[in-house]
């Protein structure tokens, strides 16, 4: 059987766009975005804590070293999410051209992840725990969206091709 596509780009238009043309921000890419970003996320919940600001990291993180490559595993998706949230649908400008590159960004920074699991289980010895476990399924819950969701790749498709409007050069003088 043949698949029509046009008829399931029309679709994915009717799906992922409201009423007036605008796509609407996949929530589960916020969830990946925020995955990603955990880093980030524990380092200002460790703030709240006014006696020992490191007791919160200490659970996560063994040294230093491990905190910093996990804030660097979140920066392509700090990029990300700032280029979605500043792309615009009616005009062209840089937040547009930057998701082009979403995806090889995002999956970048899986895989700067997956290194830095690899290590805290090497350090660990393989010892088990939940937290872990956790954060392996969510490595590869995330790997499947961003390799398969139609949704991100709709969005993703939808900003970096939109066109900048053309200036009408007419002289009403």
């Amino acid at each position: 059987m043949k698949k029509s596509g046009s008829a399931t780009a029309f679709v994915e238009k009717v799906r992922y766009l409201d009423k007036e043309g605008r796509a609407s921000v996949p929530l589960a890419l916020m969830l990946v975005i925020f995955f990603q970003m955990r880093g980030y996320l524990a380092g200002i919940v460790s703030l709240t804590f006014s006696e020992d600001r490191t007791r919160l990291l200490n659970l996560f993180y063994s040294n230093t070293e491990q905190f910093g490559l996990m804030l660097l595993v979140g920066l392509p998706s700090s990029i990300v999410l700032l280029s979605s949230t500043f792309a615009a649908e009616d005009d062209r400008n840089l937040g547009n051209r930057m998701m082009v590159i979403a995806q090889p960004l995002l999956l970048f920074s899986l895989f700067l992840d997956a290194f830095l699991i690899f290590w805290l289980f090497i350090e660990h010895q393989g010892h088990f725990s939940f937290g872990r476990a956790a954060i392996v399924m969510g490595w590869f819950i995330t790997l499947w969206y961003l390799v398969k969701s139609r949704h991100w790749r709709f969005y993703r498709n939808h900003l970096a091709t939109r066109e900048a409007p053309e200036k009408d050069e007419s002289d009403d003088s």
